[in-house]
């Protein structure tokens, strides 16, 4: 007591003593006892009800640690008290540093501790070969295996360490200190850490603010990390191996993360393996960030052919070897054409398919990380080279009378997408004529100067055929047994006949596709058939065909449903047979690629497929 106490709240002569109340004369009354009674219920009932907000996070964890709290009116004018956010940030240019140096290996590990409510964690991370850190447990123990008391259930063990004391037996600060300092003197990783960094997600818990400060004293962290972007300080919502995987992501990358893939020489056709860079060395995430990088790749010689799509942290010898296979993903590619890939970095080693790819791009499929293939074994498989096939020319007739604009516009754009799909296959190597025939009444079509039969386009490149075929237009048909087929034979065999072979391709294959739905005429009326006014017989032109070695098949989209067989059917699939000898298409069942598989020769490989995407196109 003040030996001359001043009044008014003025500050004593002799000491910093403040009296703010006014002064009182005798004794306590009961009424003054009871309220200095109930001032320090509240204060208690409000410090556990703080603890027990911080620790429980939620209305229903409050309900079921209420027995807990101590008893006693809280001040409803004032809230909760909640701690002041006083946490490190998550990023520093210290933490950046400590990456650098741990991928480079100026520094053989880093060790993270952390005080969660559940353990003490301890994680030490060290950088493989190839600059990728990978975290393993390094000594993590249960709060319950340093302190009996805080052994059983979580909730109580929560409150505890957010500061509570509540109606348990108390939990002596000395003894928390002693314990937890033996504990860290003692731990085998701890104590020796060169590097050690702690990561501090949790503000005002008590306890854990307390082993914090413990930590600081005897072993003075490199550096300190608080929660993430969107992290609640609070209560984080990952663990610390999730956290400290995700500080790991900011990383630098040591070394290029490529793409494994072939690539074939256009001249020689020898097939060579091939790296190409996703994400060079030296890049770098921010925390929660990722990086996109997409590559376009190509199909090889079968069509929809599953292709395998290693991701490695550098780059692989001559013999497969000093590369970390990171992922390995199969896809399916088209023969030939072109598939846009896209792949996201999340952090050093962890590559993966960008699953919100825009639409038509390849999606690769799962592989597991288990299966990660041998990659000396996959580039000792590849194959030693390509073999091109021979020059190629394909002729195709294409039926122009029909019932309407629709039946013959399915033919013509089946007609397109064969040659097309030839074009992708075969490329420099590849020449197409066309032979549009109409009806012989040829007074129906009206879509020229003067009556047209026959529309044609010489052997030439395929896009000059495509565009010749925009300006067809159907005509209606005024029969439905026979067509001017036969006509459409004899202009392709003075097409073929006209067309010598180029002299620096003596191999080259011709073969033609017969598109429609009738049978060609007979040279003269048999039964119900109707003859062909010019006379031409197809069968003889088809054998005159076969003897200039054209390859003749048949894509027909006759009728097969069920009816009473006569003349005309009779005389419709043996013409169909004849003409589909070489090779028989339905519509419906084969496709347009379907068809040019079955048209162009074969492309091989000198060896077993390859197993992977090629790195450029084969034409």
């Amino acid at each position: 007591m003040c030996a001359t106490p001043d009044t008014g709240g003025q500050e004593c002569a002799g000491c910093s003593w403040r009296m703010w109340d006014d002064p009182v004369l005798g004794a306590l009354t009961d009424d003054d006892r009871e309220a200095a009674r109930t001032a320090l219920r509240t204060a208690q009932h409000t410090w556990d009800l703080r603890a027990a907000t911080l620790s429980q996070g939620d209305a229903e964890g409050l309900r079921r640690i209420a027995p807990l709290l101590r008893a006693g009116p809280a001040d409803p004018a004032k809230p909760v008290p909640h701690p002041e956010d006083s946490l490190p940030p998550h990023d520093s240019a210290r933490w950046q540093q400590i990456l650098t140096d741990l991928v480079d290996g100026r520094i053989p590990d880093v060790v993270f501790a952390e005080f969660t409510p559940d353990r003490v964690r301890v994680i030490r991370a060290a950088a493989d070969s190839s600059g990728i850190p990978r975290q393993t447990d390094a000594g993590s123990t249960d709060w319950g295996a340093l302190l009996p008391v805080l052994e059983g259930d979580a909730e109580p063990r929560r409150f505890r360490l957010a500061g509570g004391i509540g109606t348990q037996e108390p939990l002596e600060r000395a003894e928390f200190d002693a314990a937890l300092t033996r504990w860290l003197r003692t731990h085998p990783v701890l104590s020796r850490a060169r590097t050690l960094v702690m990561l501090g997600r949790r503000s005002g818990w008590v306890l854990l603010d307390r082993a914090a400060a413990l930590l600081r004293s005897l072993h003075r962290p490199s550096a300190e990390i608080g929660p993430g972007p969107g992290e609640a300080a609070g209560i984080p919502g990952t663990d610390t191996e999730d956290a400290v995987r995700a500080a790991l992501r900011t990383a630098p990358l040591a070394v290029d993360h490529s793409l494994l893939l072939a690539r074939v020489d256009r001249r020689t056709g020898e097939v060579h393996a091939h790296t190409q860079v996703l994400f060079p060395a030296g890049s770098r995430l921010r925390r929660g960030e990722t990086a996109t990088a997409e590559i376009t790749v190509y199909g090889g010689l079968a069509a929809r052919a599953p292709v395998l799509l290693p991701v490695l942290a550098g780059a692989p010898g001559a013999d497969g070897s000093g590369a970390v296979t990171l992922s390995a993903r199969r896809t399916a590619l088209a023969a030939f054409a072109p598939a846009r890939l896209a792949f996201v970095l999340h952090g050093p080693g962890e590559v993966t398919p960008d699953e919100g790819a825009a639409p038509g791009t390849a999606r690769p499929e799962g592989h597991a990380r288990g299966e990660l293939p041998d990659i000396p074994a996959l580039l000792g498989s590849l194959p030693r080279r390509v073999i091109h096939p021979p020059a190629l020319e394909v002729f195709l007739t294409v039926e122009l009378s029909g019932t309407g604009p629709a039946e013959t516009g399915e033919r013509l754009t089946f007609v397109r997408d064969v040659i097309t799909a030839l074009d992708r296959r075969h490329g420099p190597g590849l020449r197409v004529g066309v032979v549009g025939h109409y009806d012989h009444a040829v007074h129906e079509n009206r879509y020229g100067p003067r009556p047209v039969l026959l529309r044609r386009v010489p052997a030439g490149p395929a896009r000059t055929a495509l565009a010749e075929l925009t300006g067809w237009r159907p005509a209606r048909r005024a029969q439905d047994t026979a067509s001017s087929l036969e006509d459409a034979l004899r202009e392709v065999g003075r097409l073929v006949k006209g067309r010598a072979r180029p002299a620096r391709a003596p191999h080259t294959e011709r073969v033609l596709l017969v598109v429609g739905r009738r049978p060609p005429g007979l040279p003269e009326q048999h039964e119900v058939v109707p003859s062909c006014p010019l006379g031409a017989d197809w069968r003889a032109e088809l054998d005159a065909l076969h003897a200039r070695g054209v390859r003749v098949m048949a894509r027909t989209d006759r009728e097969t449903g069920p009816g009473k067989p006569g003349p005309v059917q009779h005389y419709a699939l043996s013409a169909w047979d004849a003409l589909g000898a070489g090779g028989s298409f339905r519509p419906g069942t084969d496709t347009a690629d379907d068809v040019a598989d079955a048209l162009a020769p074969p492309w091989q490989w000198d060896g077993l497929p390859c197993p992977l995407a090629l790195a450029t196109p084969l034409l």
